[in-house]
């Protein structure tokens, strides 16, 4: 490869930038044993069009043939230096400054500092001090010529995000960055040791680069010199956590010289999300063996503890050990510090090392750390660790994603991996590099509000030693009814002291595809909105309304239907100023639905139903046929009929209290501590149940849903619960199961798996559909997506932004 030394374009000698000689060609002249070398840059040199800045030649030094010089001017203000002669004609010139003896080892002809690790704007502004090159030639005459000896990848970019990071990986795998020896006789860097990639951090103290849709913005990436046969990959990640990848097939990168390639920012359409660790470049490469190189910016030994205070803009120079992690934990140790918290909220690294990997927004790095491109999670003590994403934000809607990811065991490992989908999503397929993988109960299953997949041992294969060179697998799970809330998890399975330990990387989730609905869909949407919305009452119900759109269900039914409150207080608001119930049809109108009824209203907590399509309400219940003994929050038969179909559905909403109703306070430990209030919830039921589906009056109907909060556990989730069987907490849906042929539509769909319908683990919300409308679903979930995920209010303590429960939706086939 040719050294660009010896370019005829130089810049205008009389210009300011440029006070080297004249245009005029002079050859070198040797006078009392001294030959002058007028001074300059190569014209268009990388490292301005990477933004280095002009040369403060006053403060340059200059070696020639191994003698330092000083840089004089004459009288013109041109600067030169004045050589020994040399017997043989050959001079070669090395212009440095006073800061250049950091980037190489005894010269800089030797073990000259190529960085892999690269930093938008810092790496391009530290250049002021990095070694040029130049020689004696025919061509340039006196005028030494000083260019660059690496090449550079100009990745001119356009779009709408911010980027984090850009990476180029040598597919040969061979050292792309690293450390160099230069040999005047070739006129470039020749790489002696490294990586075979070289990554841009362009983080920016976490504010990441914008992309603009007209305009180029251009990313530098330092590079070795040489010809890439088997081409280069360049992979661009944004602040969002997605990304796109290029390849050169073919790349021959020239000493001096950029590489353009123009690209437009534009990540598959179907992919979610995407985390390849690039700016994980810090310590050693323990899945490369003890053989692979890695660096760090210092080479101590890391534990857990150590290097917390690491700057996360610094250089990575100093060789390190294979199995020397580049990393503390970046969360503290102690689960109880970084519980309910994020790794922008609690973390044990530096501020500037979380902004520095993009990984603010994780939920948890609980016993994490960085090694060479990918993470170790619970690697470094005897604890398991936890690796969890925030919430998959870029899903719209309800959507069948894949999640894939690269993992090995750690050596010894004494623990299985397991893998959660937490906040809604069901596993519905597993495979191991490519080998589907049965899910059964007891490497699969749903509690609460997580999904899990554990990869058993038997699939792949184990590190014969810590030294050893480690195999990747690809684990690919379909999940289920994803939303924008769901998040991945990733942790030990056992919870005792062990080793635990895996590596993680390239976790990548694709959308497959919107949840089915029917060709000519019904969707039921229920939820209890915990005071008429108080939530967002203040905010006049606007992420409400937005939220409905989004799911644009055909029928909704309401629990707790009624304004309570005054804004942001538990205060009882005046019954003059309470807005709903009755302001129900112009809040429903706002989301599409122009058709709305309330259900039996007796107290502050009635069912509302609104619907795309007229509603009949055909009976409202308050009282029983027992004197004193009324359905507490009150009950309802409401009929829809959508294209021809007519569907009857029941709503209620049963006592909450553990004691009976209508207990005086002296007395309601007593009556909890006799089952009372289980006991009244079963009278309420029962009396519901033959005043609706059970009653010969509605004998011709044949498509029921009825739902609700119950305030009652079932024994379909008893496996879960282990009450006894008789335990009064079971016997409302004891009677429903029994004495109706309604089936319970999460329990039938979902069996095995325990979905709790509160922000705590209870199921006590509940759609059940008649065998003729149970055999018309589609689709049916408990949604857990980003904005119904509940927190505590601040300005309440016991009340829960959104609402303490959770949605269940619906989808029916209506087609004959």
């Amino acid at each position: 490869m040719a050294c660009s030394s010896g370019d005829k374009h130089v810049d205008d000698p009389d210009g300011p930038d440029n006070p080297g000689g004249g245009d005029e060609y002079e050859d070198i002249q040797v006078v009392n044993g001294k030959v002058r070398f007028y001074l300059r840059e190569a014209e268009n040199s990388v490292r301005k069009a990477m933004g280095t800045g002009e040369r403060a030649w006053s403060k340059s030094l200059v070696s020639v043939n191994g003698k330092s010089y000083a840089v004089e001017s004459d009288e013109n203000g041109r600067y030169y230096v004045e050589a020994s002669a040399s017997s043989s004609g050959t001079y070669n010139a090395i212009l440095t400054n006073s800061g250049s003896s950091g980037w190489y080892g005894s010269s800089a002809y030797a073990d000259v500092k190529l960085p892999y690790s690269q930093f938008w704007a810092a790496t391009a502004a530290s250049l002021q001090s990095y070694p040029m090159y130049g020689s004696y030639t025919k061509e340039n005459g006196n005028k030494l010529v000083f260019d660059d000896a690496f090449a550079v990848l100009d990745l001119a970019l356009t779009g709408s995000a911010k980027i984090a990071s850009v990476k180029v990986e040598n597919l040969a795998e061979s050292p792309l960055a690293g450390y160099a020896n230069f040999l005047p006789s070739r006129g470039y860097l020749s790489i002696t040791g490294g990586v075979g990639f070289a990554v841009l951090n362009c983080t920016d103290n976490g504010k990441c680069v914008s992309l603009e849709s007209g305009t180029p913005k251009h990313f530098y990436v330092m590079l070795a010199p040489g010809d890439y046969p088997s081409g280069l990959k360049i992979t661009i990640s944004d602040s969002e956590h997605r990304a796109m990848e290029h390849t050169l097939t073919t790349a021959q990168l020239t000493a001096g010289k950029a590489t353009s390639v123009t690209l437009k920012y534009a990540p598959d359409s179907d992919l979610v999300f995407y985390e390849s660790f690039d700016n994980f470049v810090w310590g050693g490469n323990i899945m490369g063996g003890q053989e692979s190189t890695g660096y760090a910016p210092t080479a101590e030994a890391v534990t857990p503890g150590t290097g917390t205070g690491r700057d996360g803009y610094a250089d990575s120079f100093e060789k390190v050990a294979y199995n020397n992690p580049g990393s503390a934990f970046i969360q503290s140790n102690t689960w109880d510090e970084i519980s309910g918290k994020t790794v922008g909220t609690s973390h044990l690294m530096s501020d500037s090392y979380v902004a520095s990997r993009n990984i603010a927004d994780y939920t948890y790095m609980f016993r994490c750390q960085e090694y060479q491109g990918y993470l170790a999670c619970g690697t470094g003590n005897t604890g398991r660790g936890i690796f969890q994403t925030a919430a998959l934000k870029s899903i719209d809607g309800i959507r069948s994603v894949k999640v894939s990811f690269d993992f090995c065991y750690q050596y010894g490992s004494t623990d299985l991996l397991l893998f959660q989908v937490v906040n809604g999503g069901m596993i519905a397929s597993a495979s191991v590099d490519g080998k589907s993988i049965a899910l059964t109960a007891d490497n699969s299953g749903y509690t609460s509000a997580s999904g899990r997949y554990i990869v058993e041992k038997s699939h792949v294969t184990l590190p014969s030693s810590e030294a050893a060179v480690k195999k990747w697998h690809n684990v690919e799970v379909v999940v289920n009814n994803a939303t924008d809330g769901t998040m991945l998890y990733w942790a030990g399975n056992d919870v005792s002291s062990g080793v635990h330990g895996f590596y993680v990387d390239n976790i990548e989730v694709r959308a497959l595809g919107e949840m089915g609905r029917g060709s000519d869909n019904l969707r039921v949407l229920y939820w209890n909105i915990q005071n008429g919305m108080w939530s967002d009452q203040a905010n006049n119900y606007n992420n409400f309304v937005a939220w409905v759109k989004k799911y644009d269900p055909d029928i909704c039914v309401w629990c707790e239907s009624a304004t309570i409150y005054k804004d942001n207080t538990n205060s009882a608001q005046a019954s003059s100023a309470r807005f709903l119930p009755d302001g129900w049809a112009a809040l429903a109108a706002r989301y599409g639905h122009a058709y709305t009824a309330v259900g039996g209203w007796r107290d502050n907590y009635p069912q509302t139903i609104t619907s795309k399509y007229p509603i009949e309400t055909l009976l409202k219940i308050t009282d029983s046929d027992q004197a004193g003994k009324p359905v507490s929050h009150g009950a309802a038969i409401q009929r829809v009929t959508v294209k021809g179909r007519t569907i009857n559905i029941v709503t209620l909403h049963t006592w909450p209290q553990a004691y009976g109703f209508g207990v005086g306070s002296a007395d309601q430990a007593a009556s909890a501590a006799n089952k009372e209030g289980d006991k009244y919830r079963e009278f309420e039921i029962k009396y519901i149940c033959a005043q609706t589906v059970n009653n010969p009056a509605y004998a011709s109907c044949q498509d029921w849903l009825m739902m609700g909060d119950f305030n009652s556990r079932s024994r379909a989730d008893n496996w879960y619960y282990g009450y006894p069987e008789n335990d009064t907490r079971l016997l409302v849906h004891n009677h429903i199961l029994d004495h109706t042929d309604l089936k319970d539509i999460i329990a039938e769909r979902y069996p095995g798996s325990f979905i709790s319908s509160t922000y705590g683990n209870a199921r006590i919300d509940y759609m059940y559909a008649s065998p003729s409308m149970y055999a018309r679903i589609v689709n049916a979930l408990t949604v857990m997506d980003k904005w119904t995920t509940a927190t505590q209010s601040p300005y309440v303590s016991n009340f829960y932004d959104p609402s303490d429960h959770r949605p269940i939706l619906a989808d029916f086939e209506l087609k004959q």
